[in-house]
């Protein structure tokens, strides 16, 4: 195990989850974004409160891209971090758990090498520190650990959590885990019947889940468990996708569990995608600066191996086609060779060289068009008449040399006191910081609390460093406790849902986008953050009435400010439904075909709300109260 900590790989791995990550927080962001007038403003589209959050995802956005891009990484992670503190670790009616996932993985991307490959970093080191004479290759290994602590903190240490809690459930120690919550229509957005039918195989899902959790911080440190658990774990996680509609929570735990994946595997997928033999021959001159770092540029995205970049003055006396031209137009104008023996000079070289690259091709034929292509020659025109006045060689252009840049295991003022030995150090630190916060945590879990002897005594002292730390641990480091769908927490007296719909002024229905006629939550709001606050913070297990009309109001009025058509009555229908800790054969299709009851209308007026209440509902609140 503690070879992590000295043994270096390659860092393809760690960029492509840099990649899938940001991108995945990205989308998160853009729904945020989306619906902030339901989660942010004080009076939805009317007061935004004190603060407009709406500025912070300006600037947020910017730096997520330039996180999956690995452009001013340092910087950027930096930043990142501290926007995810201030509206990650601030939400309350609106979190739920990836959000400390966010929170805990951003912290530790400030201080990773995730730049190292596939990166426009790497691309500005290469240009900064070559010369027309040696290439800079930046160092692509890093410490196997900045691929292994992601994993332990952002899976290990919430799957050890999330365990204690459920050992001291029924229904998880039953085997019903997977079950339940697949079985119930507001909990999911596909109607899987055909596999909550089989017992056997549910049964089996719930306590392979169990196995996974509770084995898995233990095993995953061995390199032959690493591929195995990427597919267990990339198949529970394609299972979440599939069944909840928390697409980005599933999402976030596939990307980290890429880092899973062998590191040898991404380079065998770049030789399978690379061509045997280049498709385009480009041809520059090898005494000009300028053309060095274009030939680094193109090298730099040329993924597929479909550029050879050949020099002039190596290939115009034994090339047949180059001994047409004459050598100084040859070093003035760059030169283009395809496989069928076309050449392409100039502006319209670059301009098969897009098409060659594969992936670029769009921006080719963009090029290729009458008006754009006018310009582009003008550009070319301009730029090649400078340098046909004075040619760019190494003794007329003004390109500096730089050193190389300090290594990770150069010294600094004291031996054995580098980059790499502070490393190694702070992962360590890392490590023992966030397991004694992960086991403070644990200790004041439910199968702890209720099974442990003299745990009074112990909780004396563990209170000392829990109380003050909790907070602290939770909004900065992303730890926090993990009771994942929990019975008695979820779902025990949790019995009437509702549908609403909204009367337009020409008397036409149009159904809210919350939960759907069958009761599921499919084309709706309720995604991943929304989903969480209006299943289980304004409808909720012991409903109150109060709380739902405070709640769903933003909702009710996001949906009349970007409905096409102009609401002026809302319809609220309840359907009562069944929770248990028991199996039972078509659960769902049974939930899904209880009937709609109405039990009221509300009308929204410039800011204010007023519901009308039935009879139904009342017998409702009344046996609500009679089951407190």
């Amino acid at each position: 195990m503690f070879k992590i900590f000295n043994l270096k790989v390659n860092a393809t791995g760690l960029s492509i989850f840099r990649i899938f990550y940001s991108f995945v927080l990205f989308c998160e962001l853009l729904q945020l974004y989306k619906f902030r007038n339901i989660i942010y403003d004080k009076v939805p589209f009317v007061n935004t409160g004190e603060l407009d959050v709406s500025f912070i995802f300006y600037f947020w956005f910017p730096v997520v891209l330039l996180i999956l891009l690995g452009l001013c990484t340092r910087f950027a992670t930096i930043v990142n971090y501290i926007f995810s503190v201030i509206i990650f670790s601030s939400a309350t009616q609106f979190e739920y758990h990836v959000f400390y996932v966010y929170v805990g993985i951003n912290f530790l991307l400030m201080f990773m090498p995730i730049s190292r490959v596939l990166s426009l970093d790497n691309l500005l080191q290469k240009l900064k520190f070559s010369t027309i004479y040696k290439k800079y290759e930046v160092d692509n290994k890093v410490l196997q650990i900045n691929y292994l602590i992601v994993v332990f903190i952002a899976i290990g240490l919430v799957y050890i959590d999330s365990i204690f809690y459920k050992v001291s459930s029924k229904m998880w120690m039953d085997g019903l885990g997977v079950w339940l919550p697949s079985s119930l229509p507001m909990v999911t957005w596909n109607d899987t019947s055909f596999l909550l039918n089989q017992e056997w195989l549910v049964k089996f899902l719930g306590y392979l889940v169990l196995v996974f959790e509770a084995s898995f911080i233990f095993i995953f440190w061995l390199k032959k468990w690493r591929f195995p658990l990427f597919i267990l774990g990339a198949f529970f996680h394609f299972g979440i996708l599939i069944a909840y509609p928390i697409p980005l929570f599933a999402l976030t735990y596939i990307s980290i569990y890429l880092l899973l994946v062998p590191v040898s595997f991404w380079g065998k997928i770049a030789q399978k995608l690379k061509f045997k033999k280049p498709i385009y021959n480009f041809y520059y001159d090898s005494e000009c600066p300028l053309c060095h770092k274009v030939v680094i540029i193109i090298n730099h995205f040329d993924i597929f191996n479909a550029i050879s970049c050949q020099t002039v003055q190596d290939n115009y006396l034994t090339n047949e086609v180059l001994k047409k031209f004459d050598q100084e137009v040859l070093l003035l104008n760059i030169h283009g060779l395809s496989t069928n023996g076309k050449i392409s000079v100039g502006y319209w070289a670059y301009i098969e060289l897009f098409k060659s690259l594969l992936y670029t091709y769009p921006l080719g034929l963009i090029g290729s068009l009458p008006g754009i292509s006018f310009l582009g020659k003008k550009l070319y025109t301009y730029i090649a008449g400078n340098r046909l006045t004075e040619r760019c060689t190494v003794d007329n252009c003004s390109i500096p040399v730089y050193s190389k840049p300090i290594t990770e295991d150069q010294d600094f003022l004291i031996k054995g006191l580098n980059r790499l030995s502070i490393t190694q150090f702070f992962w360590k630190a890392i490590i023992i910081i966030v397991v004694f916060g992960q086991l403070l945590m644990i200790w004041f879990t439910p199968t702890i609390q209720d099974h442990f002897p003299k745990v009074n005594y112990i909780n004396k002292i563990a209170k000392v460093f829990y109380e003050p730390m909790q907070g602290s641990y939770k909004s900065f480091l992303g730890l926090t406790h993990h009771p994942v769908f929990m019975y008695n927490i979820h779902f025990n007296k949790y019995n009437h849902i509702f549908k609403i719909e909204g009367i337009t002024d020409k008397n036409e229905k149009t159904l809210v986008p919350l939960l759907d006629n069958d009761g599921l939550v499919k084309n709706s709001y309720a995604n991943g953050a929304l989903w969480v606050n209006y299943t289980f913070r304004v409808n909720q297990p012991q409903f109150d009435l109060e709380n739902f009309k405070t709640g769903i109001v933003p909702y009710l009025k996001y949906y009349q400010k970007t409905n096409n058509k102009p609401i002026v009555e809302y319809t609220f229908y309840v359907k009562e439904i069944v929770t248990q800790e028991n199996w039972e054969k078509d659960f769902l299709k049974k939930q899904i075909a209880k009937p709609w009851v109405k039990v009221g209308t509300c009308k929204i007026v410039k800011d204010s709300a007023a519901f009308y209440w039935n009879d139904k509902m009342q017998a409702i609140l009344k046996s609500e109260a009679n089951a407190k």
